[in-house]
């Protein structure tokens, strides 16, 4: 499934039609709901790259997948030195262009082949919600390569992805692989996991867990999101808080999307 999949074409169509965390995010429920996604996110990406790296202010980064900017905003955030992104759409290079004039934004396909000259260039690379949207299993090991190269000696890569304890779930854009799956293709890329963490608990589809409650929970919040888009909005504002409070106590692990950092194999 999804070996014919256009990911260039899809996103392009995507992003002109939405181009906002809501094109990004989870489409089918609404611009409120994904508004609140994404402050999770903020939480997890921040607190995660603070304790790997307290100062990033002589730190070199890039971003892959920009997208909307999101996660190039967090490195601004963060005080980082020099920020670059990258994405696989043109309306998406343009915008960021047009958003971020002072930082380079490259239009490449991190699963074919990483622009020239970049080779051990950056302190730290940042995939969030990119990788499980290549669906090619060639494409998915060559991304990991690609980054691998533009990492310098001690670089860090931070990465999101489905991390599952089971067999590998595949849809037509998306693929959640196991941890087997992921370590395998990070080991051929010389890359260490050092740190694994949830990214949510009750926000996202519980794709690594058999509960039957969990998988209920969210059966039913799809019901209610997908079709009322202000009341899933208020529901994901109730819910932000308990989901903050839930991400204490996973430890590196939990039902969903996890966050996962790693550095070259010495």
């Amino acid at each position: 499934m999804g070996e014919n999949f256009d990911a260039k074409d899809y996103w392009e169509k995507r992003l002109q039609g939405n181009y906002d965390l809501h094109g990004v995010g989870l489409i089918e429920w609404g611009p409120w709901f994904n508004q609140w996604l994404y402050r999770i996110r903020r939480h997890g990406f921040l607190k995660t790259i603070r304790q790997i790296k307290s100062n990033w202010a002589d730190a070199c980064v890039l971003d892959i997948g920009s997208g909307t900017g999101f996660y190039l905003e967090r490195w601004q955030e963060v005080g980082a030195k020099s920020i670059q992104g990258m994405d696989l759409t043109d309306v998406a290079v343009e915008q960021l262009q047009a958003k971020f004039p002072a930082m380079a934004i490259h239009c490449a396909d991190i699963g074919a082949g990483a622009p020239g000259g970049m080779d051990k260039q950056f302190d730290a690379i940042s995939c969030m919600d990119v990788l499980f949207h290549i669906v090619d299993d060639e494409h998915y090991q060559k991304a990991f390569e690609n980054i691998a190269a533009m990492l310098n000696d001690d670089g860090l890569f931070v990465f999101s992805d489905s991390w599952l304890k089971g067999k590998d779930i595949r849809g037509v854009h998306i693929v959640h692989r196991s941890r087997e799956h992921v370590q395998q293709a990070l080991t051929q890329a010389r890359l260490q996991v050092i740190e694994v963490h949830p990214m949510f608990v009750l926000l996202n589809a519980p794709v690594d867990s058999s509960n039957p409650l969990l998988r209920f929970w969210w059966w039913s919040l799809y019901q209610v999101s997908a079709r009322f888009h202000r009341l899933g909005g208020v529901l994901a504002a109730v819910i932000y808080p308990l989901e903050r409070l839930l991400l204490r106590f996973y430890g590196s692990d939990g039902p969903t999307t996890k966050v996962i950092v790693c550095k070259k194999m010495e």
